[in-house]
């Protein structure tokens, strides 16, 4: 029998059954929303909280997907809510290798990825990582540039909680590029 989560429909696995294989249970709740649940106990529903924050945060799941961001996170990559949920990081910032055939996560680059291998490795460990340097190639309509900018990553439950840190604003003439971060290139190409 499949398993899928109560609230959202998400999968969360199989369980073993003699009959019905194909049979779906829903008496499950996944990570993501008992998180979410967690903090509606407490009176704050998650994105409420998130948007208390100071810094741009991503939510992300086990996947390196978006569970969902606060607003300055939003406001950095200048993309609505909807935009970011249920994107891989590197689609959300627009990283070059996001748009290869294989997509965010499955290019060979991405296995070097430090914003991937902070992520992955935070959800795995438990471990919080503060001020990481990344430098992703971020695609800037058809141009292609490095940028710099500080990760911190925390577990909370089932999800990693990624913090963009030191991120300075874009030069005035790349008015209307979709991440306003410092365009000053890296020693470091990997992200």
């Amino acid at each position: 029998m499949k398993k899928v989560c109560c609230r959202c429909g998400a999968e969360m696995g199989r369980v073993r059954a003699d009959i019905f294989d194909e049979a779906v249970i829903t008496h499950g709740i996944c990570d993501a929303c008992g998180e979410e649940l967690m903090f509606e106990e407490l009176g704050v529903p998650l994105r409420e909280f998130l948007d208390t924050l100071d810094a741009p945060v991503l939510v992300l799941d086990a996947d390196a997907e978006v569970h969902t961001a606060n607003r300055q996170a939003c406001s950095l990559l200048k993309k609505t809510l909807g935009e970011v949920e249920g994107r891989r990081g590197g689609e959300v910032i627009e990283c070059k290798y996001s748009r290869t055939p294989g997509g965010c996560g499955e290019d060979i680059h991405c296995k070097s990825c430090t914003i991937r291998k902070t992520v992955l490795k935070t959800h795995e460990t438990g471990k919080s990582f503060e001020r990481v340097p990344a430098y992703p190639d971020i695609c800037f309509g058809n141009e292609i540039k490095p940028v710099r900018f500080e990760i911190s990553t925390e577990k909370v439950g089932g999800l990693v909680l990624l913090r963009v840190d030191d991120v300075n604003p874009g030069n005035e003439d790349h008015q209307g590029d979709r991440v306003p971060f410092e365009r000053t290139p890296p020693d470091d190409r990997s992200s």
